[in-house]
């Protein structure tokens, strides 16, 4: 299938693509502003219980938070207070940027009318945000993908008479036709695949989907979508808008998730606009590219999981393993994983790996894992840090070994805040209320817990505290599928820790013990 949507476009794009890209391929001021700082934390407590039975089935585990952020010398860090998302840093450079924005013009965006017209208008708000030279593509998503600018397959070089034509065939294009999304990714994939994605000449590879609609099984089945996601991944990010309350929640978390983006589920239309203008200029200010982060483990250390956990939780696959040292018993893998492109930005990623133990080992701190940031060709550019580590030490002292890191227990808990909330839903859809009402007050406790106001404000559309502290609440006689969605789609992402003070493990699990559900 990939192999004829791909000849399918070939002869066309290629027609047009040499000129467009050459034409793009140096936006005015790239490269001028200042050198980008990357940082790199670890967190994590370090004391491991010796085990009581050597050699069990059930290893000890160590977790850590590895934080990694992006700064530019004088920018305002993009979680502080007044911090616009979006917004450019002062004397940021303009970024090397190519963006598709997938606009659904199925024949449901016309009911009702004001759909459609909200859409229209956020896609030409999302093209004003586009940098001078950078490259574009507006495609209408219905039961397959149609180009609307330019009309044939290729990118367009963004500037203000490009941006007038691509405004102006927007408005013509006729809407009509099923929903298949995986369609308009492959779209997008095609138009990305002959733009390097690192090095002097690269591009940040963008697209914005927005849809009002759910996959319809006559045209693209649940395997297909999958298939065409994942044939995707790494090609480019993608955010998702859903409208309407028609989408179906598991696609759009199917895609982000697959390619790193965000999720908006926007009940307002006027306030659509300002939602594909921020996520556009967002994507305009992601420049550095080429991060790559390489964990060297020792040898007898075995990787448990490894997955982002901020800004949404992300399962990783690495894109390199090393088990050279395996072999040789020189040392343990060597995982790497390519990080998507940043901007004024902060990510976290949980760690967890077995350590082996030795008896001769017990109080000595000792490294398990080293965390490298490299850069490749694109190092020059950049202040990198220095290696941190993750380190052990076995002890039998209870008052250590059972701390929890707080930002450890900060993500655990969001990790436990989502599944809980899953669990809600599941039994309010199945008409279980006296449950329902239950786990949405334990939702309530941990939001609050985790600091994750957003939440609070969508938990607030589904039930009314009565008491804030215990998390007791009542469920509104009346819940729309809207308030329930959204809010699932809130849950699955997560706030910054503050400064929570370090705590003891629930029901006095050990740190180095069982894991938290969901992670075995």
């Amino acid at each position: 299938m990939a192999g004829q949507e791909d000849q399918e476009l070939d002869q066309e794009q290629h027609a047009d693509a040499a000129g467009r890209l050459s034409a793009g391929a140096a936006p005015p001021g790239a490269g001028t502003g200042p050198r980008a700082r990357v940082g790199l934390e670890v967190s994590q407590v370090v004391e491991l219980p010796r085990p009581r039975f050597p050699g069990s089935a059930e290893p000890a585990r160590m977790y850590a938070v590895l934080t990694v952020t992006v700064r530019r010398p004088g920018a305002a860090p993009p979680d502080a207070p007044g911090a616009a998302e979006g917004d450019p840093a002062p004397g940021a450079h303009r970024p090397r940027l190519a963006e598709v924005l997938l606009i659904d013009h199925s024949s449901s965006m016309v009911i009702p009318p004001s759909r459609l017209a909200a859409a229209r208008a956020a896609a030409v708000g999302a093209l004003a945000k586009l940098p001078d030279g950078a490259l574009f593509a507006l495609v209408a998503g219905g039961d397959k993908a149609a180009m609307i600018y330019p009309r044939r397959p290729g990118l367009a070089v963004a500037h203000a008479e490009s941006r007038a034509a691509a405004e102006a065939a927007l408005y013509d294009c006729t809407p009509g036709g099923g929903t298949a999304m995986g369609t308009w990714l492959e779209r997008a994939r095609l138009l990305f695949r002959d733009l390097p994605a690192a090095g002097p000449t690269g591009h940040v590879r963008h697209a914005l989907l927005l849809t009002d609609g759910k996959n319809e099984s006559g045209y693209e089945s649940r395997a297909e979508l999958r298939e065409r996601v994942e044939r995707c991944a790494g090609a480019f990010d993608c955010d998702v808008v859903g409208i309407g309350d028609a989408w179906e929640t598991e696609e759009l978390l199917l895609i982000a998730g697959a390619l790193g983006g965000r999720i908006r589920a926007v009940e307002d239309l006027t306030r659509l606009p300002g939602e594909l203008a921020a996520l556009t200029g967002r994507a305009a200010e992601r420049d550095v590219t080429g991060l790559r982060l390489r964990l060297y483990h020792r040898a007898g250390v075995r990787p448990l999981s490894f997955e982002q956990v901020h800004p949404t939780r992300t399962a990783l696959t690495p894109a390199h393993v090393d088990l050279t040292g395996v072999g040789t018993g020189a040392g343990g893998p060597v995982e790497e994983y390519g990080l998507s492109p940043c901007g004024e930005e902060t990510r976290a990623y949980l760690l967890c790996v077995a350590a082996p133990y030795d008896p001769a080992q017990l109080g000595k701190e000792l490294l398990l894992t080293e965390v490298e940031i490299d850069a490749g060709d694109q190092a020059r550019d950049l202040d990198l840090p220095a290696p941190q580590p993750v380190l052990m030490r076995w002890t039998d002292d209870a008052d250590l070994y059972s701390r929890l890191d707080p930002q450890v227990a900060h993500y655990q808990h969001e990790e436990e805040l989502h599944r809980t909330f899953e669990r809600a839903c599941a039994e309010l859809k199945r008409g279980a209320r006296e449950t329902a009402e239950t786990l949405l007050g334990t939702a309530w406790r941990l939001a609050g817990e985790t600091g994750d106001t957003a939440m609070r404000d969508h938990l607030r559309r589904l039930v009314r505290v009565a008491d804030t502290e215990r998390g007791t609440v009542r469920l509104l006689d009346h819940i729309a599928r809207f308030d329930v969605e959204a809010a699932r789609i809130q849950s699955s992402m997560t706030v910054l820790p503050g400064r929570l003070p370090s705590g003891r493990l629930p029901r006095g699990r050990p740190a180095g013990g069982r894991p938290p559900e969901g992670r075995r």
